[in-house]
């Protein structure tokens, strides 16, 4: 109860200390808003992950390649639990990161105005359409040199188990070549969305990065051996 005592409150905390980081970062030019928005979130994620009482364990951040100030973004692909998800990404992220997102969320207070700050990309899930502008977007982004995260179940599974993977999630990396870094993460969802009612547990959560895959010489056939693959790689991180 205690650790969802905290983590309440300092989510109510940054609340209202973002509202006029975000106001602010809206008269900005997009890549200075992007760097703000960052900025703010790499100090202070780790911090709302502190207070659920976690211990987060990261695998294979060595395994992240090193890139120049707005070099062409990496594409971060892995699986979707929980809410936590991007907090725990975004602390270990050394520059500017954002993600592909379902619409809803704009509408949610802070969580709009933050996604809007960082360059984060909308998605219709019932429009194929205007999801094949997300993923144009996307590739808009890396190329611009904002890294991205996608999870290409689309939806939190809430466990251990992965949901089916949407093929078309890489095609915003191999559009333009960008490198795509795998991830799986574990254990996670039993901090907050496996409890019964509004509960934070701390649990012992881990984070595996994969090698890096190279997309720029990557064939056609490639590319689509890789979508019909991406869920399996994912699966064997550890």
């Amino acid at each position: 109860m205690f650790e969802t005592v905290k983590s309440v409150w300092y989510m109510v905390k940054v609340y209202f200390e973002t509202k006029p980081i975000f106001r602010r970062a809206r008269k900005l030019p997009e890549k200075e808003s992007w760097q703000v928005g960052y900025d703010y979130l790499f100090d202070h994620t780790p911090v709302l992950m502190k207070q659920t009482g976690s211990r987060i364990v990261f695998h294979g951040l060595e395994k992240i390649p090193e890139r120049k100030e707005w070099e062409t973004g990496i594409l971060f692909v892995g699986n979707h639990q929980s809410y936590f998800d991007v907090p725990v990404l975004l602390s270990v992220m050394e520059r500017p990161t954002a993600f592909v997102a379902k619409k809803e969320l704009s509408h949610v207070p802070f969580v709009g105005a933050m996604m809007r700050c960082i360059g984060c990309v909308l998605i219709d899930r019932k429009d194929l359409r205007q999801s094949m502008d997300a993923i144009r977007d996307t590739s808009e982004r890396l190329s611009k040199g904002l890294n991205m995260m996608i999870f290409p179940e689309g939806t939190r599974s809430k466990s251990e188990e992965m949901g089916e993977f949407k093929k078309g999630s890489i095609k915003a990396a191999t559009n333009i070549g960008a490198t795509i870094v795998p991830f799986r993460i574990s254990h996670l969802a039993d901090v907050f969305e496996a409890n019964k009612g509004f509960k934070v547990i701390p649990r012992q959560v881990d984070v595996y990065f994969g090698d890096p895959i190279e997309t720029a010489e990557m064939s056609k056939t490639d590319q689509r051996f890789l979508a019909d693959h991406m869920k399996e790689i994912v699966q064997s991180l550890h």
